[in-house]
């Protein structure tokens, strides 16, 4: 006998549980009122693919875009190409890729609302950046980004004391010890309920995504069971227990593996089968999905288009409509990310310098270079209307350099008067009408126009 049994059997003695108890009880005691953890959504990155799919469209995104060091701000001209800082960017840690960090605090902001990044030196303990600005070369050998659940804040006296890490898990990076402040480089998004924690996006994102979750283990439990929603068996009489365990027997007996068709159930003493079918209601699981993936969307500021639903747009405007959605979605949602992960990263780039800057290269990226492309487009059309060059470049943000004669005004010189028209009056003859309303400026010029006029009037 299993434990499990000796437990329920040590139950029902104890509290004199038997069959004449109500069917809450029993259930109770069986542990059929008890979830499977199978169907609870407890792990949201792992288990929802919405939440998976806006997290990884936000990480790959920004780990892809340039992360440069200049000398000053978004300085094109004064970028450092090699050096200690490129070096520690270019490789943050023995076991992360360039690549993998940034995904890594990315995706820790999206779940957690915050993410913490340890510098350590060459024997991988933590060091204070803020101080090697002092010295003259860095001791930050490494980056380590931790999971922020296992960091509890120690406040005295209404200010941050330190941070308590705490990880039991022996495949950790780190060992469970204390740290300062200053030790830590520590990034939040707002939060109206703790001050010194950030709150996640995935707080107001968990609903739709046990919503949805649930419609995915619906739909998963009718495609198990072939399609059918479970049978009802009505008798005209009450059945006794053996009666009810070989009903049981032979209906457990009639389903079969999925895709397989399942047996013909043979049933005695009068009994009833009725197939309940599934409702409208229920099938509306499927638009519901559809509400939930919008949603958790627009809580991450991820158009469907990224998220793998660009079907959805109509066939005219589909290549306009994505490409919009794109350019929207690095120009709004990656360039906030891109900001507060410089803010965050400052500290440790001005260890290896005072003024050193570091900052994601956004308009590298071919989107942008095309959304460029326009703007410059546009702005000619401003520059031939006579607007000095200096002020087309701030407006619309090409990034070129002020020049010496930017704030001279400048026209086309194409174009050279030669006259003005006047309408020909009712009866007269047009080429007389024409001949006297010319006010030449070139003799040759005026005489052509002049025969061309006459051969219109006759």
């Amino acid at each position: 006998m299993s434990f499990q049994n000796k437990f329920v059997n040590a139950t029902k003695n104890l509290f004199g549980i038997g069959k004449s108890s109500s069917p809450t009880v029993q259930s109770f005691v069986r542990g059929d009122d008890l979830d499977y953890p199978r169907t609870k959504l407890v792990d949201p990155y792992g288990q929802s693919a919405w939440i998976n799919i806006a997290i990884s469209v936000l990480a790959e995104n920004l780990a892809h875009i340039p992360f440069r060091i200049s000398r000053s701000k978004r300085g094109a001209d004064d970028v450092i190409e090699s050096g200690p800082v490129v070096d520690l960017f270019e490789n943050p840690h023995p076991s992360l890729t360039r690549t993998l960090f940034w995904q890594t605090l990315v995706s820790w902001e999206a779940l957690r609302g915050e993410f913490f990044i340890l510098p350590l030196d060459k024997t991988d303990r933590p060091i204070v950046s803020k101080s090697a600005i002092r010295n003259s070369q860095s001791a930050i050998a490494s980056l380590l980004p931790l999971n922020p659940d296992h960091f509890q804040h120690i406040i005295q006296g209404n200010r941050l004391a330190g941070w308590r890490y705490t990880c039991y898990a022996p495949q950790q990076p780190l060992q469970s010890q204390l740290l300062l402040p200053e030790e830590v480089i520590h990034a939040r998004n707002f939060n109206p309920y703790l001050f010194w924690r950030g709150l996640s996006p995935l707080t107001v994102a968990l609903l739709p995504a046990v919503s949805d979750y649930a419609a995915a283990q619906f739909m998963k439990g009718v495609m198990l069971n072939n399609g059918d929603a479970g049978l009802i068996i009505t008798t005209p009489e009450m059945l006794t227990a053996e009666q009810r365990e070989q009903l049981m027997a032979s209906l457990q007996n009639r389903k079969r593996s999925v895709g397989t068709a399942d047996k013909p159930a043979f049933l005695w003493g009068n009994a009833t089968i009725q197939q309940p079918m599934i409702s409208s209601v229920d099938l509306q699981f499927l638009e519901n999905r559809k509400l939930n993936r919008q949603e958790i969307g627009a809580i991450y500021k991820v158009p469907e288009a990224l998220m793998g639903f660009s079907t959805e747009k109509s066939g005219l405007s589909a290549g306009t409509g994505i490409e919009q959605d794109r350019l929207n979605f690095v120009e709004n949602t990656m360039t906030a990310i891109c900001r507060r992960l410089e803010a965050a990263v400052q500290p440790i780039v001005k260890s290896f310098g005072a003024d050193l800057y570091g900052w994601f290269d956004i308009e590298s990226l071919p989107l942008m270079q095309n959304a460029r492309r326009q703007r410059i487009m546009s702005a000619a059309s401003a520059f031939n209307m006579g607007v000095p060059f200096n002020a087309v470049n701030q407006v619309y943000q090409l990034g070129f350099p002020e020049l010496p004669w930017g704030n001279d005004a400048y026209l086309p010189t194409n174009l050279n008067k030669v006259g003005h028209w006047v309408q020909p009056r009712s009866g007269d003859v047009a080429a007389e009408v024409t001949r006297r309303s010319i006010i030449t400026n070139g003799e040759q010029a005026t005489t052509k126009l002049l025969e061309l006029l006459e051969r219109t009037a006759q």
